[in-house]
């Protein structure tokens, strides 16, 4: 209580404390004037007229003082209302000077905060704009590449413009593959769009995390076997139960698989190693590569991001760029995280899922 009422009578943070301050000022000085100067001014004989003379003479000084002690509080008052203007007409760049403490240094501040919030919120409006041409553009080149080439083959085979039923069945194959990198694609974009709309509900179900990895791995040999890849794994001996949409996680794994089995050397070897802690499970997959930059390196996880694979294979189609991003969401939907750690060639992806209780996100 007394540091309010001395606070305000100090006036350095309360506006009326000062316009109190510069009335009482005001008053002294206008006194003080009035009692010092008063005989010499007074030179009218009628005593009615000395009065008036006086007394208007007193407003005048007493006004004049007001003014001046009042002066920065106006000028500031002034610079607030132009700042809105300038704001008002779109340079979200101006800021306020933030030279007083009273309530009119508060005003400025909330209205420097403002201005930064909206240039914030206008700066994210316009990356978003920028990020829907981009998506668009993206969408549209890798759509166009295999539907031309499908296009050409079924052309091919329209005119027959083949030598044998060998290059027909080629044609036909080649036709065949296309389309389902096409399908790929479009699944991906599909299922990237639900994911960063927040169009996605998780079907959340009881799983023993040990068995399904188990189960991928044996499914996802044979693939690395033609490729000239082993599997190393190391699984936890005891069983894991984990709370998640199976089929999502599923996807999110089966995402770093792929990823480790296009960018390995050959002949080369992944690992694939489970742990399990008291409050999470810890996922990390393995394997050598060619090295990439710290700049490659931060933008893995971004969507349409793709890197050459380390050998080019028609069972290795050029992905959509949207794998680890894909991962990278359903991962952050149940509440755990994802993250590389990379050395010249090594790299090792980790996915971290909490056992608690906690609901994920939706």
């Amino acid at each position: 209580m007394r540091n309010s009422i001395w606070t305000f009578l100090k006036g350095t943070k309360s506006l009326r404390g000062q316009m109190l301050w510069a009335f009482v000022l005001s008053l002294i000085i206008t006194i003080a004037v009035t009692s010092v100067l008063g005989p010499y001014l007074i030179i009218a004989p009628d005593l009615l007229v000395q009065k008036i003379f006086a007394l208007g003479s007193f407003v005048f000084l007493f006004i004049l003082s007001f003014f001046l002690l009042t002066r920065p509080i106006i000028r500031y008052f002034k610079a607030i209302t132009d700042g809105l203007k300038l704001i008002a007409e779109g340079n979200l760049k101006f800021r306020l000077p933030l030279s007083r403490q009273d309530e009119l240094g508060v005003v400025a501040q909330n209205i420097n905060i403002m201005a930064e919030r909206l240039q914030q919120q206008l700066e994210r409006e316009r990356k978003l704009e920028e990020s829907k041409m981009e998506l668009i553009t993206y969408v549209s080149h890798d759509l166009r590449t295999p539907l031309t080439s499908i296009i050409g083959y079924l052309d091919l085979l329209k005119t027959q413009a083949f030598q044998s039923e060998q290059e027909q069945t080629r044609y036909i194959d080649n036709a065949y593959n296309k389309t389902q990198q096409l399908k790929k694609l479009i699944d991906d974009l599909f299922e990237y769009t639900r994911l960063t709309n927040g169009d996605v509900r998780l079907s959340i179900q009881e799983v023993e995390f040990n068995s399904l990895l188990e189960q991928m791995l044996t499914e996802f040999e044979p693939v690395a076997k033609e490729q000239e890849i082993s599997i190393r794994k190391k699984l936890n001996a005891r069983p894991i139960l984990l709370h998640v949409d199976i089929e999502k996680m599923v996807r999110a794994i089966d995402n770093l698989f792929m990823n480790a089995l296009k960018f390995s050397n050959r002949p080369g070897e992944i690992t694939v190693q489970l742990t399990a802690k008291q409050k999470q499970v810890t996922l990390s997959i393995e394997n050598l590569g060619k090295p990439i930059s710290k700049e490659q390196e931060a933008q893995l996880f971004e969507r349409f991001y793709k890197m050459e694979p380390s050998r080019h294979d028609k069972h290795l189609p050029s992905g959509s760029g949207l794998g680890l991003s894909i991962t990278k969401n359903i991962v952050e939907l149940h509440n755990g995280q994802i993250w590389l750690e990379h050395n010249e060639g090594h790299y090792k992806f980790y996915i971290e899922i909490p056992f608690s209780k906690k609901k994920p996100v939706h």
